[in-house]
């Protein structure tokens, strides 16, 4: 990498080196005009040219995670015509699925690039039937599997895709292996100060390079599969006795996963669809906590990025587990944050859309 850093810095100056020459008293033909010095870049420039040196870097590598890295940082660039298409999301993202063919977030990140493209058909079937294969345990997989199905208005289809979200093992948006491979690919060019500071961003690298992964990240676990399971399991009349138990173990895996944003929508869901009792009231006991840990962590934002300390804490612990909420925790222990909420307690209350 290093090698790669000082070429791209020599090429750089070329223009630089050859003026001079052209200015050198020996040299033949100097003449007496003033220097050339390229125009100062701004700041947006600056930054630019970073994420495109970093694609170029990572488009040299084979390994999938390397190219999916590449393929999403790559899609700031669909409009620009003057960029190569070997060096655009479509192309690196049909690499990683060369190399990665057998890589369950690869096909994740294909689902979740067609469904940005094409929301009402996707994803494909291919890549659909490529996520089956690879993660039949998942049932994030089997919802979209149920938004594909309900977009054809295939009845039959969308309930089985619903009871293998029910059968499956666990819930998995991949949002936490996700932040961590684009966290760990961004150190294949490292940041400079002066880079930095053109992100008028009030973080250390560190914390600049977590805010720039989690933010794509976001973009890719928004799929509609949640949107397909409320819209099956939130119906004018109540749901027969079979779909309502289908509905309930899925949110309950929701529940249950690494993700916030999928346990708080699993929570919401199944607090919707139980009746009154036991259960209802230990649900909302876990809701409650919920709400204090990403109360808390949000508390906590400014310091995950600009203390290195905290965003290591942070991405170590996503590293070993790929699972958000134990990246959560142990921040939040780190800080001396209580887990759960102190006794009486209660989240901030939520105002309808609509209101002022």
């Amino acid at each position: 990498m290093l090698h790669c850093i000082l070429f791209c810095s020599a090429l750089a100056a070329l223009p630089t080196l050859v003026s001079a020459q052209a200015l050198d008293p020996a040299a033949p033909g100097a003449g007496a005009q003033a220097p050339v010095t390229a125009p100062e870049m701004t700041h947006e420039q600056k930054l630019t040219q970073y994420r495109r040196d970093q694609i170029n870097l990572l488009a040299l590598h084979a390994d999938p995670g390397s190219l999916v890295a590449a393929a999403l940082f790559a899609e700031a660039d669909a409009g620009d015509n003057r960029r190569p298409a070997a060096l655009k999301s479509p192309a690196l993202l049909k690499r990683a699925q060369e190399s990665g063919d057998s890589s369950a977030l690869v096909w994740w990140v294909t689902a979740a690039t067609e469904c940005h493209t094409a929301a009402k058909t996707c994803p494909s079937t291919e890549t659909l039937q490529k996520l089956e294969s690879l993660d039949a345990e998942n049932a994030a997989v089997w919802l979209l599997s149920l938004w594909h199905a309900r977009q054809a208005n295939d009845t039959p289809s969308a309930r089985a895709a619903l009871t293998s979200a029910a059968q499956a093992k666990r819930y998995n948006d991949y949002f936490g292996a996700l932040v961590s491979l684009l966290y760990e690919q961004q150190d294949v060019l490292p940041m400079s100060n002066d880079l930095l500071n053109a992100t008028g961003a009030d973080a250390s690298v560190a914390g600049y390079r977590l805010i720039t992964a989690a933010n794509i990240a976001v973009s890719h676990v928004s799929l509609p599969g949640g949107q397909a399971l409320v819209e099956t399991c939130q119906t004018k009349e109540p749901p027969e006795a079979e779909l309502l138990a289908d509905c309930v173990a899925v949110a309950r895996k929701m529940e249950l996963s690494g993700s916030l944003f999928a346990q708080n929508a699993g929570l919401v869901l199944r607090e919707s669809l139980l009746p009154p009792g036991p259960d209802l009231d230990a649900l909302r006991v876990r809701k409650r906590a919920l709400a204090w840990q990403m109360q808390s962590m949000s508390e906590l934002a400014s310091h995950l990025a600009r203390e290195t300390e905290v965003t290591r804490t942070y991405t170590q612990a996503l590293a070993g587990s790929s699972d958000e909420s134990a990246a959560v925790y142990a921040v939040l222990r780190s800080q001396h944050v209580a887990l759960e909420p102190p006794a009486g307690w209660q989240p901030p209350e939520t105002k309808a859309p609509g209101n002022p």
